[in-house]
């Protein structure tokens, strides 16, 4: 998303006390940093949506480094550019007591451009034996003009290095990355760009790179996009313009600087257009086809319903049996971590197996190889793990269809999320919402699900607490994860039979990464034989189970209109939700849009995107009057006043970050 770092912020301090920090160059300490000093070479970072935490590690947070190369065999930590890390260092503070920047992610992407600017600026003028840059007031129009067309592909260059891959290399981990620069006379950000757009290429002709982490799925994947060497070339207007936006942060960050950045980016180009003839338009989120998402959540209700209680008892049972077994194997205490697959084996055996999980037809208690199972062979005989991968995978699919959540929001489900409100019996999930808030930790905030969720949901609880009790660790249901590590393959046959430690940092303190739950899906769209689509299988990303419950809410809340679905998806303005059915817009839709204009013309101190029609229909009604209440209803029958003269209907698209265009077209002409 862009930001305009020109607006005016809400500022979280008072004047007299900006000036101060100015002054001494004394900065307060972020409150997501979590190491002792803003001045060290290395920012400890919070992780926004999680809370802050007491174990300070790269489990918990997020590490900025400082040692940076800005030019050939320099770093920005380098005592000669001390210059350039006090003016970066102090901008990024300045941005965050200012309030213009919230979130530590934020940081991290204005420091990567602002070196990556420098680096490839350096590059070329150590090539051409010119001074380096030493301070932000050193860089020119020139720099900035050239680093943002570092992001265009030329087709002969692309072709050239295409070539000598497929002469070279017969797999692409062979690939001499390396090698090819140098051969490429690019500078760094340039070649970044074509490696970008090669291994799109090649992953497009090689299914073998779409391989998930740990698991080979079993098809090509139909939601991937065909690289379109016509097009996909050029960079993308979303790039060009974060990466304008985070050199505007620069700029509006001047006072804390000594030696000043002298370039607004946003007045120079725009959002690229001034730049570039001609960009790839920001790519929506692919819609899922109506009968994956159906067999999605027809499959994963099946599988939490008739699985998940025999599942979490399989397992409690197999608890039991492993204490037996280090008895009956007269394994001593001291020698039960250096069995442990001798004593699970036993008590796999000796486990029965509840009727109910026959049809899983689970054989065996450990996944060994898993991304080298044969799919055919996993349909005939499931290891525990698994099942226990489908488990997570189905839950997963139904609180991504019926919340809507973002992955974020899932990802950091506390343990305790499934509540029933006191007053009206309701059920509810407590999560995180990122768009929908200002503060890096996130507000927990309701959202309404339906009742067989919720009790799947509280099943789904107490698998991962059987989980937790069998190795010993008892925790409070607000501090663990719904989806917490414990449900890892590497971690789920861990016990702690033996006298059991207090471990410093435990794996139940941190959720499943997004790659593992990736995994999870792909397994399960293969192991239910989710449709085919002319050979290909529909391999979802999350976010593809948001858009596919704003179309589907849409179409079956009769008509009722967008304010509902806006607040249920955590936008933070109602033109957000629009782009999620700009596509063949229905007259409920173009009535959205007609009352967005209205709202928004009624409000004077609101710009808003429109063509010249749009724009003349609001300066005229202004002019009129500049009470709201009348306003609103007078843009309202000026447009339909226009449509009625024209034939001229209103659409819409989404143009940057969340923003969206308003205009008039005759259907014909679309």
């Amino acid at each position: 998303m862009s930001h305009n770092y020109s607006d005016k912020p809400s500022t979280l301090i008072f004047e007299k006390e900006l000036i101060d920090f100015l002054d001494t160059s004394l900065y307060p300490k972020p409150r997501w940093m979590m190491n002792n000093s803003n001045y060290d070479n290395e920012w400890m970072m919070a992780k926004a949506g999680f809370d802050i935490p007491t174990i300070i590690s790269t489990k918990t947070c997020n590490k900025l480094s400082f040692k940076r190369e800005i030019s050939p065999g320099e770093y920005l930590t380098d005592k000669i550019n001390e210059p350039l890390l006090t003016d970066i260092r102090n901008s990024l503070l300045y941005l965050d007591v200012n309030a213009r920047i919230t979130r530590p992610k934020r940081v991290a992407e204005i420091l990567a451009t602002a070196t990556k600017l420098i680096l490839h600026a350096n590059e070329i003028r150590n090539a051409d034996g010119k001074p380096l840059i030493r301070s932000l007031e050193l860089i020119k129009f020139d720099d900035i003009k050239d680093y943002l067309l570092s992001f265009n592909v030329d087709r002969d260059t692309f072709d050239h290095i295409l070539e000598s891959i497929i002469t070279r290399w017969d797999s692409e981990k062979k690939i001499d990355w390396n090698l090819l620069k140098a051969e490429s006379s690019l500078t760094t950000r340039g070649f970044a760009s074509v490696k970008h757009k090669i291994y799109k290429y090649l992953k497009d002709h090689n299914e073998s790179l779409n391989r998930v982490s740990h698991y080979n799925p079993e098809y090509p994947n139909a939601s991937n996009r065909k690289f379109d060497i016509d097009t996909d070339l050029l960079p993308s207007e979303t790039i060009i313009s974060n990466e304008i936006s985070k050199l505007e942060a620069l700029y509006t960050s001047r006072p804390a600087q000594k030696y000043m950045f002298q370039h607004s980016a946003h007045s120079l180009f725009s959002s690229g257009q001034a730049i570039f003839s001609d960009l790839v338009a920001s790519e929506k989120t692919q819609i899922m086809p109506i009968n994956v998402a159906f067999h999605n959540i027809t499959k994963a209700l099946h599988f939490a319903r008739e699985y998940g209680p025999s599942i979490r008892e399989y397992m409690a049972d197999l608890s039991k049996s492993e204490k037996n077994s280090i008895d009956e194997l007269n394994i001593s205490p001291s020698n039960i971590r250096r069995n442990t697959l001798k004593i699970i084996e036993h008590a796999f055996k000796n486990t029965k197996i509840p009727d109910s999980l026959e049809k899983l037809h689970i054989v065996s208690w450990q996944v060994k190889e898993f991304k080298n199972i044969e799919h055919a062979e996993l349909r005939k005989g499931l290891p525990v793990g698994a099942a226990i991968l489908l488990y997570i995978a189905s839950m997963w699919i139904l609180l991504a269809s019926f919340s809507a959540g973002r992955l974020t929001s899932l990802l950091t489900l506390k343990r305790n999320c499934f509540q029933q409100s006191p007053i009206d019996g309701l059920f509810d999930i407590v999560m995180r919402i990122p768009k929908g808030s200002e503060r890096f930790e996130l507000e927990d905030v309701h959202r309404p699900i339906p009742d067989l969720i919720y009790d799947y949901g509280l099943e789904f609880a107490l698998f991962t607490c059987e989980l937790e009790e069998r190795q010993s660790y008892f925790a409070n249901e607000d501090e663990v994860f719904l989806f917490g590590k414990i449900l890892s393959l590497q971690s789920y046959a861990a016990f702690a039979h033996a006298q059991f430690k207090e471990n410093e940092d435990p794996i139940y303190r941190y959720p499943l990464s997004g790659y593992s739950i990736y995994k999870a899906l792909c397994f399960f769209q293969d192991w239910s034989e989710s449709p085919l689509i002319d050979g290909r299988r529909w391999y979802p990303s999350n976010h593809q189970f948001r858009r596919i419950f704003a179309i589907l809410y849409f179409n079956f809340s009769d008509e009722v209109g967008l304010e509902e679905l806006s607040w249920f998806m955590g936008h933070s303005g109602l033109e957000q939700t629009f782009h999620y059915a700009e596509v063949s817009p229905t007259e409920e839709w173009i009535d959205e849009a007609e009352a967005a204009i209205s709202r928004i013309g009624s409000s004077l101190n609101k710009a808003i995107h429109g063509d010249e029609v749009v724009d003349n229909i609001i300066e005229k009604a202004r002019k009129t009057t500049s009470i709201a209440l009348v306003l609103e209803p007078l843009i309202r029958t000026m447009i339909d006043e226009h449509k009625s003269k024209t034939g001229q209907e209103v659409r819409f698209y989404k143009i940057e970050g969340e923003e969206v265009f308003f205009y008039f077209c005759k259907p014909t002409e679309e």
